[in-house]
């Protein structure tokens, strides 16, 4: 860890629905905590729940690497999950790659 900066690391696991969104939650807490501006707070946290919810549906479980910093806020998400097999397509409005006991 680099001086000044603050690592933190989280398991996610897969189709945990009950703990989806508390890692999320976590770092926002901790956020607040280190004066960060409420803006940059929002946007860091709606970021952080997408991808940490994407990971429990479609990632097969996986990690969130969160360092924050004076000027920046840096999120890593790592999952088990398969590729998508047509980035093209799934960039189409409508087209879901979401199994059907999520949609």
């Amino acid at each position: 860890m680099s001086k000044g900066v603050i690592t933190l690391s989280y398991e996610i696991n897969a189709n945990d629905f009950q703990a989806a969104g508390e890692a999320s939650s976590t770092v926002k807490k901790k956020l607040k905590l280190l004066g960060i501006p409420p803006e940059a707070i929002r946007r860091a946290s709606i970021a952080m729940y997408e991808a940490e919810m994407n990971v429990v549906i479609h990632g097969n479980g996986g990690v969130m690497n969160v360092e924050i910093d004076k000027s920046k806020i840096k999120m890593v998400f790592r999952d088990k999950g398969p590729e998508i097999p047509d980035v093209r397509l799934a960039m189409q409005e409508g087209y879901s790659t979401a199994p059907d006991r999520i949609r």
